[in-house]
């Protein structure tokens, strides 16, 4: 009986040694063809940019940075109010609660400003956010899609309009932010110097001329 227990183990063994080997074999042959297939389960640049409907929804998020500067998304429903601080609480029209108002907001109001209080991040990043997205717009129009040439007139117009109004922005905020034209690829390479004044009403101006 001990005997036909230890045959039944070593045949037990070795179909399992067969299968581990038979499973070694074929992952190394199939190494050999690598998959080159895009996500399917989300859009990239190289499957959006096709249609209008595409160019529209681009357009349209470079809005959304527009009321973000409201806290009106998901995103940034923490950071509602950021903009009103440095816009209006530093002028005389309006002023900071004593009781209610955080002090941040306070210290606004009285002129005591630290670049490292949240309105000031949160503004910056908005902006080039809506800077980025319109962009990403002008970039891809002369990229293989189905637009017309009436459809990139108007996509073009509407995507430096965007691009200028936020470099607008930047530069009231800012003085002398930078310029950003273009698409940088390299996470390493995204820092980009500060423009002049005299850069940035140049690009501001000749976007707004381009999209009259």
């Amino acid at each position: 009986m001990l005997n036909f227990n230890i045959f039944i183990r070593k045949t037990i063994m070795k179909k399992i040694y067969l299968f581990i080997a038979s499973c070694c074999f074929l992952s190394i042959i199939s190494c050999n063809n690598e998959l080159d297939l895009q996500p399917l389960d989300r859009l990239t640049a190289d499957t959006f940019y096709k249609t209008r409907a595409d160019f529209d929804g681009a357009v349209f998020a470079s809005y959304s940075s527009i009321q973000d500067f409201w806290g009106t998304s998901t995103e940034t429903l923490s950071e509602m109010g950021e903009f009103w601080k440095i816009t209006l609480a530093i002028t005389d029209d309006v002023a900071a609660d004593a009781v209610l108002s955080d002090q941040i907001s306070r210290d606004i109001d009285n002129l005591f400003l630290r670049a490292s209080d949240t309105p000031y991040g949160a503004a910056y990043t908005q902006i080039y956010e809506g800077i980025y997205r319109a962009n990403l717009v002008i970039q891809n129009l002369d990229n293989e899609n189905s637009l017309t040439a009436e459809d990139k007139a108007e996509l073009g117009a509407e995507a430096r309009f965007l691009r200028a109004w936020f470099h607008f922005q930047a530069m009231k905020l800012f003085g002398t932010p930078p310029l950003a034209l273009d698409i940088i690829p390299g996470i390493n390479d995204q820092a980009r110097p500060n423009a002049t004044q005299d850069e940035l009403f140049t690009a501001i101006l000749a976007d707004f001329s381009a999209a009259a």
